[in-house]
């Protein structure tokens, strides 16, 4: 067997072309190639290490093992694929076994290890089924509300596909960082439930307003996959907070600073509204402010009990930008004396509820 990248033009399905060889009897739709797509953009490396299985046939090379992939590969637009390619003279029956058993899951998954060893809301990106349905009665129709809303949730995350692709927004400034849209910023006053993203995966379809104030592991795949966030359903966000130190060199920063802000003005294109992040470190305040257009007046931060002088400053930043002086801010966590100070800044003080939850729980637990 040989291994080469064939022009993606030349790899053809299996559409029982091979005599004595049935079509491929797998088919893949709707939200589940979506998330194989997105998979396939958010780990190339699994790409490059599992070849499509192919067979010479009038010059060009019908598939045994990947056509879902192949599927998924021209959707994206790629130009070759990596492929194994079997030997001309493989009998029709080694083929048949091939194809069913690249198509057989061997094995059952241990249900009790993915929830408590792996983050579902990763497995769920990933394409993973988290959930095992219960099967269904083909004799009993879906009523016709049912069937309205999963149509409408089909060309909702169509159109979240069509919008992502590869985009340069209009910028404001040299760095060509985009810039937010005036009209998506939230009104005032924080729409609950509020939740860190991938911090409680159980509430997840439930959550109206997500913010990043969580480690970046959480979020990281976002770039690559912005669309996951929206097809949660929240529809107010604050922007993605990658971490910026003032130990983090400028040349990175400013990068960091393209992705959250790109991420941000894709999400409002989408029909989200936007909270800017504002928790970055000092020496990139002048940064961060990119792509922010005078007036906008939504903006969130990340409290810390020993650093109040920094919120201070935070506080002000929003009132420039606004151009008020009480500005439509969230601060997360913090403790007492941030909430203190955010009463004397009439600016709006969100618990940390995850820090409460483990205080209750080490306590003796929660009551209710």
């Amino acid at each position: 067997m040989q291994r080469a990248k064939i022009d993606i033009s030349k790899v053809i399905p299996n559409e029982g072309q091979l005599e004595g060889l049935p079509r491929n009897p797998r088919l893949i739709k709707d939200e589940k190639f979506r998330k194989l797509c997105r998979s396939i953009q958010s780990l190339p490396e699994m790409t490059e290490a599992r070849d499509i299985l192919v067979y010479p046939y009038n010059g060009s090379y019908v598939v045994i093992g990947g056509n879902m992939r192949l599927q998924a590969y021209k959707y994206l637009g790629w130009t070759e694929v990596p492929c194994c390619i079997l030997p001309e003279n493989m009998p029709v029956e080694k083929l048949r076994q091939m194809l069913i058993q690249d198509n057989n899951p061997f094995g059952e998954n241990d249900w009790d290890a993915l929830a408590n060893e792996w983050d579902s809301l990763e497995l769920e990106e990933w394409g993973f089924d988290v959930w095992q349905e219960p099967k269904e009665d083909k004799q009993l129709k879906k009523p016709k509300q049912q069937e309205e809303t999963g149509e409408e949730e089909v060309r909702k995350a169509d159109f979240f596909a069509m919008m992502l692709g590869d985009r340069i927004y209009d910028s404001n400034n040299e760095f060509d960082v985009p810039s937010l849209l005036f009209d998506g910023q939230p009104t005032s006053g924080l729409l609950l439930p509020f939740a860190g993203w991938g911090s409680d995966t159980r509430a997840k379809k439930g959550i109206s307003t997500y913010h990043f104030y969580v480690e970046d592991y959480r979020f990281t795949n976002i770039w690559n996959n912005p669309i996951s966030v929206l097809d949660s359903g929240c529809t107010e966000l604050v922007e993605p907070n990658l971490s910026l130190f003032d130990t983090t060199p400028i040349a990175y920063g400013l990068q960091q600073i393209y992705m959250k802000r790109w991420i941000a003005r894709f999400w409002q294109e989408c029909g989200a509204k936007i909270y800017v992040d504002l928790n970055v470190a000092q020496k990139f305040y002048k940064y961060n402010c990119l792509g922010i257009p005078d007036g906008y007046d939504a903006f969130a931060t990340r409290g810390y009990t020993d650093r109040q002088e920094y919120l201070k400053l935070e506080i002000q930043i929003a009132r420039e930008i606004s151009g008020k002086d009480n500005p439509n801010m969230i601060v997360y966590g913090g403790g007492e004396a941030i909430r203190e100070l955010c009463l004397q800044n009439n600016v709006l003080y969100v618990e940390q509820f995850m820090a409460n939850r483990v205080k209750q729980i080490k306590k003796g637990g929660e009551n209710g």
